[in-house]
């Protein structure tokens, strides 16, 4: 079984060979890291493991998000073409954690008639800038699972990807996912009732990975994160960008990180309440990774812990995983209501549009009736003798 990490960077040098250390060591064999122009050493850093068969650099200049959606696709297709098994789709800060076993171990163990896992997906919080590395000092997170979830699939040739958090995959072929069996049951013109073409990859029903996400390591890694967004024009996204696009216009930045960290009080609040948790498993194990090229032992990791908390911590995942599958499903379904309500209202709009030019079309038909009535006028007898005719006479003069 050969498994493949694509990673989409630019500018990661701070996290980039921690991220193939740890991965090396939970059993991934080839990393094909897309680079959208790092400048801050990221690509001196993996060159080397590069020329060691260790990773496959694709360099891909371009809009960011341009970038991340088509060569997204291109990679995960390419994870195909180099033999690949099983393909995971990762960033630069984020560390696949499995419950049991290793990475490769754990998806090698998926059944065969599944082709796609979700894995559930939590964040570190920011911590103030001091010594040790960011493994070090971001040991407390939020307790479950609920942010947007990652996935990992198996190889296909015709993958096609398009969120940068990849929810959104499919195979791309002569008939769509659609052409199964959906549709109204009134509009249909012939019997269907099995379907011609099975989708090729069907999510897994469980959840034996997590994911790590440390989005927030440094203020000097917050501030080349803020540049990226405004070298690619994304603060008009939304309300929240604009403010932070504000903030970064009046050389406030410093400011606002600051406002990312929670203080010591609500730290201690949050785990008392329990939607905050201290997790030291991933320092203690990041730290005990071998090199990316030696051949040394992983750590234990997971593998050492005990079969009651092992089938908590699944159980945990299974739950966190069924509420971002609930929530990514309400979130299609407004999203589609939206749509379906813009959809009206331009259309509205378009009624009212072909409206004012059929009034426009009438104006201008009586415009040019009344042209043609001026220009017989003008063109008359009376017309051309009216110079002529005694002018009427005022007040009775």
């Amino acid at each position: 079984m050969k498994l493949a990490m694509t990673l989409v960077i630019r500018d990661e040098a701070d996290v980039i060979e921690d991220n193939l250390r740890y991965h090396r060591a939970q059993g991934v064999d080839l990393f094909i890291a897309l680079d959208n122009g790092s400048t801050d050493g990221t690509l001196e850093i993996l060159e080397p493991y590069e020329q060691a068969g260790i990773v496959k650099l694709v360099r891909m200049p371009g809009p960011m998000l341009k970038v991340q959606r088509h060569g997204a696709t291109e990679i995960a297709r390419l994870a195909h073409e180099m033999d690949a098994d099983w393909v995971i789709h990762n960033d630069a800060d984020e560390f696949w954690w499995p419950v049991a076993g290793n990475l490769k171990q754990t998806l090698d163990a998926i059944p065969d008639q599944y082709g796609i896992v979700l894995a559930p997906r939590t964040e570190f919080i920011a911590r103030p800038d001091g010594k040790g590395t960011f493994a070090e000092r971001l040991t407390i997170r939020e307790t479950r699972f609920k942010r947007p979830p990652k996935t990992a699939h198996r190889a296909h040739p015709l993958i096609k990807m398009w969120e940068r958090h990849p929810i959104d995959i499919w195979v791309k072929s002569d008939r769509p996912p659609r052409s199964g069996l959906v549709g109204k049951p009134a509009l249909r013109v012939e019997a269907r009732h099995r379907e011609e073409r099975e989708l090729d990859l069907v999510l897994a029903p469980e959840f034996p990975i997590a994911v790590l996400h440390f989005p927030l390591r440094s203020s000097e890694q917050y501030r080349k994160k803020i540049d990226l967004v405004a070298d690619n024009r994304l603060f008009d996204r939304d309300a929240e960008a604009r403010i932070l696009g504000n903030a970064y216009e009046a050389g406030r930045l410093d400011q606002l990180y600051e406002g990312l960290i929670p203080d010591d009080e609500t730290v201690a609040r949050g785990l008392a309440e329990g939607w905050l948790v201290e997790d030291t498993d991933f320092r203690d194990y990041l730290l005990a990774c071998p090199g990316v090229a030696d051949e040394g032992d992983p750590p234990p990791g997971t593998r050492a812990w005990s079969e009651v908390r092992r089938r908590a911590a699944l159980d945990a995942l299974k739950e966190d995983g069924m509420y971002a599958i609930s929530r990514y499903m309400q979130t299609i379904a407004s999203k589609k209501r939206k749509r379906h309500m813009q959809v009206r209202r331009l259309q509205r709009l378009g009624r009212r549009v072909r409206m004012s030019e059929r009034q426009i079309r009438q104006l201008q038909r009586r415009l040019q009736r009344r042209s043609r009535q001026l220009r017989k006028i003008r063109e008359s007898r009376w017309w051309r003798m009216r110079p002529r005719l005694p002018k009427p006479r005022r007040g009775g003069h």
